[in-house]
């Protein structure tokens, strides 16, 4: 498998080692204006030469062609899948991105252009393995807490853009669905962002009824978690066509939720939930 890379903030180079570890990593691309274009990888992770020099994304779609990437995995900006998801499209590049801050056209064009046949994409706001286990947990939560106030609060590193961060938002979004699928009424979840040193990631959902609360919380103690997802969804969409979630990378669907609450449904009656 061959994967490029685009995006080598403090995330992103960890990445770059940990797809380098697993010997994936084929080409490292760099915004235009970028001072890394020209240098090998391993001088910007100051590491031994790795024979990959990092190019800019001046003349994109000829160097796709030469190296013929099976993923390309993007912890950069929303403008670069912006203004190249057609051009990855007509080179049969398919798609990771972990990047957060896209706004409703951006996904529209991002599903439009996978419903076409032409492009595989995980759309991975929250592409650790943990996260998505908080996402499936806050649905099943809301679906048997219905009557109870749902509120979250995330932290991030003091040089994260957007606020509330994307897994604060898919966290609500899954919190209203279950509520709204039982038969709740609440038209928003509150969301408190702190932004403050090298916070990593954690993200924390309050459920609180009359008589006592119950907490929900994931923190993220090592960026190599992203790393580790961000390697998982290149493998699954190689080869696939249409736009997917970390949700189905992880196998984390509505069928094995379903059967969680039917397992504590049980226990609650009584009945053996072994079988």
């Amino acid at each position: 498998m061959k994967i490029a890379l685009i995006g080598l903030g403090t995330t992103g180079r960890i990445v770059a080692e940990y797809l380098l570890k697993e010997q994936v990593l084929t080409m490292v691309l760099c915004k235009k204006s970028s001072n890394k274009a020209g240098k090998d990888l391993g001088e910007i992770l100051h590491r031994p030469a790795t024979g990959i020099i990092v190019e800019s994304i001046d003349n994109l779609e000829e160097k796709l062609l030469r190296e013929r990437p099976d993923v390309l995995i993007d912890f950069s900006q929303p403008v670069f899948l912006r203004e190249n998801l057609a051009l990855l499209a007509r080179c049969k590049v398919n798609v990771v991105t972990a990047v957060t801050g896209y706004s409703e056209m951006d996904v529209k064009r991002i599903k439009a252009v996978t419903r076409s046949g032409k492009l595989g994409v995980v759309m991975a706001p929250n592409i650790t393995y943990g996260v998505n286990v908080l996402l499936a947990i806050a649905g099943i939560v809301a679906e048997l807490q219905v009557d109870c106030d749902f509120e979250i609060i995330e932290e991030n590193h003091k040089n994260k853009k957007d606020s509330p961060s994307g897994t604060a938002k898919k966290i609500a979004a899954a919190v209203l669905t279950s509520l709204s699928d039982s038969g709740g009424c609440v038209d928003a979840i509150p969301i408190h962002s702190i932004r403050s040193g090298d916070t990593i990631g954690k993200h924390k959902i309050l459920v609180t009824g009359q008589y006592d609360q119950i907490e929900i919380s994931h923190t993220a103690f090592s960026r190599e978690a992203y790393a580790e997802g961000a390697h998982k969804a290149a493998l699954f969409i190689k080869g696939k066509k249409g736009i997917y979630e970390m949700k189905d990378v992880f196998g984390l669907g509505m069928s094995k939720c379903k059967s969680v609450i039917n397992k504590i449904n049980k226990l609650n009656s009584g009945q053996c939930c072994c079988g």
